[in-house]
Order: structure tokens, then sequence, then C-alpha cells
């Protein structure tokens, strides 16, 4: 008898042990669903936010991911609490698609055109009128750069009738317009410009070319910093500093206007 209950107690114990088991197995797995739930939710563009949408669309658009933009996009994520790495890893993905290209392609189209561009720009000088003084560029290795990577592209000396002015000129190409406009640097670059600016008192002016190809744009502004309010530029405020594409520049030193 007391064999027999043994036995039967056993038995409980072991179906109260299983059915603990299948709960607990149940539970984990709701909680697995609903944490996979959450997360895909939050990776969703509709739940990214303007500002971060904004960014991810600029990248694509330009069909390059760069530092600074994914600086941006771990700031705003970080903020929302959203997984930037998987944010990240879905932009590279969308503009891998997007184009046949390799990334580094892509990366290396984007910077000859930005290198014609200068070139363009460079010839644009009279040189009965004009000294190249400074050529910044923009090599750099592991975080290491020169200090004149961070200042406007070009330095000159503008001699006219005896009389001597110097200006500066950073250049920019877009392949097109987005939204309505430009964003033709970082934050931080726009204020280094102007830091630039004040400190040196030199003039800068912003060339940018839109459209066609870094030694052929479609379109070309050349825009004094001091009128640059934000490192985005709309397409009304572009069209104010227009420029014919075969005419050369000319410096009114007295107004300090380049045009």
């Amino acid at each position: 008898m007391n064999l027999l209950k043994s036995i039967l107690n056993l038995t409980l114990m072991n179906r109260m042990a299983g059915i603990i088991l299948i709960s607990l197995g149940t539970l984990f797995l709701i909680a697995g669903l609903i944490v996979l739930n959450k997360s895909s939710r939050k990776l969703k563009p509709e739940n990214y936010g303007a500002k971060l949408n904004n960014i991810i669309e600029m990248a694509i658009s330009d069909g390059v991911l760069t530092n600074n933009e994914k600086d941006l996009i771990k700031r705003e994520a970080q903020a929302m609490g959203l997984n930037y790495e998987q944010i990240i890893n879905d932009v590279e993905t969308q503009i891998s698609d997007g184009n046949s290209n390799a990334e580094t392609e892509l990366i290396n189209v984007n910077k000859r055109n930005g290198d014609d561009f200068e070139k363009f720009i460079a010839h644009k000088f009279n040189r009965k009128y004009f000294r190249i003084k400074e050529w910044a560029g923009d090599k750099y290795s592991k975080g290491l750069y020169a200090e004149t990577t961070q200042h406007p592209d070009f330095l000159l000396e503008f001699n006219l009738k005896g009389e001597s002015a110097q200006l500066s000129v950073e250049c920019k190409w877009r392949s097109k317009y987005y939204k309505n406009g430009i964003e033709f640097s970082g934050i931080d670059q726009l204020q280094r410009y102007k830091e630039f600016e004040v400190s040196r008192k030199i003039p800068v002016f912003v060339a940018i070319g839109v459209g066609g190809k870094g030694a052929k744009p479609e379109h070309l502004y050349i825009i004094p910093l001091r009128e640059i309010k934000s490192n985005f530029i709309p397409i009304e405020i572009l069209r104010q500093f227009e420029k014919k594409l075969k005419s050369n520049f000319f410096y009114d030193s007295s107004i300090k206007l380049l045009r």
C-alpha cells in the first residue's frame, strides 16, 4: 500500500513538474514575442521621428552614408531609445540596394566629383587678378588630418590697380537638391567656417554646384557666408546668388562681394 502511494505521489509530482515547465516555457515564449514585437515596432520608419527620417533620406538621396550622418543617426536614435546600429545597417542596405555600385565606388564617385568641382571653381579665377595662396587638401588617416582640412578650400588674393584683398572660398557639389534646398555642410563645420572668417578677418564665400558632374554642374551659386544662417540653404536663397556657368569671377572689394 505504501509503495502504491509512493508511486502515485511520484506520478503527481512529475505531472506537476511538467505543467510548471510547460507554463514557464509558455511565459518565456510570450515574453520573447513581446520583446521582438517592440523591437520590430521601434525599427519601423514611422517611429523614427521627422528629424531622424530627414537625416536618413538625405543619406539615401546622396548615395553615401557619411561619418557625420552616422553620428547624427546615433545621437537621434539613442535619444529615442532606438537601436542605432540596426538603423545604420538598414540605411546602408537601402543605399546598396538602390545602386549596383559598391559603397566604396559610390564614395569614390562623389569624391571625384567634389575634386573636379574644386578644379572647375579654381579656373573661374582670372590669373590676371587672382592668386591662389592656399588650396586646402582633405586627406586624413585614422582621425589624423591637417588643420587646413577644416578651413575653406581656397585662400585667394585679389589684386586690382595696386590694391589687394584676401578672400576665401569653400566648394560643395551636390548631385541634386534635397527638400528644395542644399545641405552643404554639418552644423559644426559651418561654425568652423564662421570662426575662420572672424579670426582671419577674411570674407568667406560658398560655391555650390548642383547637378551634372563636378567638372560641369548644371547650376552654380556663389553665396557670402554672412548670408548663410543654417547649414541648409533653401532654393529661394540659392537663386539670389546664381551665377552664369561660363563667366569668370569678379571680386568687388568695396562691398566684399564675389560674383
